[in-house]
């Protein structure tokens, strides 16, 4: 679990700090702008949600004189939905070398500073921004945990509609579709959680004074 826990936190650290080979200031407000942004991304991710689920109520609570198009409707949102965990997934197994290349810079910088107070305070702040990401982390393994139950409610329900496209293939998973309704619910509390998590530390790490307010997305 530690050396799992420790992986993801590098995963999380790289997803956002790659590519900003800047130091200071500079590096802290490239690393702001990736996590404003993963979160804008997050908050894309919630409203995806809503657009599968409204899709599918629309399906069976309201069908059409053909069933087709509103079932094609519905298919498409769920592709958007199904490619999040990938993304996510991809990202982190990408990240896991680079992780741990960027914790060993930051201890290497630390060993370079003479003045002692300078050294502990630096660490002090270090570590301050490790236990936020590691809440991050948290907050990333509950959405992930979310997605499970949701995502396979969904997959059965459209595997079970192309087999049975019908007024009585709808009537047949009308239970299914309430449940995976109540599964969306933990699962945007998680998503909303890891992106506020993902904005304050970005914020916190911005030259910017003023933060950027939350989408609707992320306040549903």
């Amino acid at each position: 679990m530690v050396t799992r826990s420790r992986f993801l936190v590098g995963a999380i650290l790289v997803a956002f700090l790659s590519g900003c080979s800047s130091t200071g200031y500079d590096k802290a407000a490239g690393t702001s702008a990736s996590l404003q942004k993963a979160a804008q991304d997050i908050d894309t991710g919630a409203a995806r949600i809503d657009a599968v689920l409204a899709a599918l109520t629309d399906l069976v609570n309201n069908p059409a004189a053909d069933l087709k198009p509103q079932f094609k409707t519905f298919v498409s949102a769920m592709e958007q939905i199904e490619s999040l965990p990938a993304i996510v997934r991809d990202r982190a197994a990408e990240a896991q070398q680079r992780g741990a290349e960027y914790s060993r810079k930051w201890d290497e910088e630390l060993a370079k500073m003479q003045n002692e107070e300078i050294r502990a305070r630096s660490a002090q702040r270090r570590n301050a921004v490790n236990i936020r990401f590691e809440q991050a982390r948290a907050s990333y393994e509950q959405a992930r945990a979310a997605f499970g139950p949701f995502l396979s409610d969904l997959r059965d329900i459209r595997t079970a509609l192309s087999a049975d496209l019908t007024l009585d293939g709808l009537a047949a998973i009308r239970q299914v579709v309430a449940k995976a309704s109540k599964d969306a619910e933990p699962l945007r509390t998680a998503l909303a959680k890891l992106s506020e998590d993902f904005r304050d530390l970005g914020a916190s790490l911005s030259t910017a004074t003023s933060r950027p307010a939350a989408t609707s997305a992320a306040n549903k």
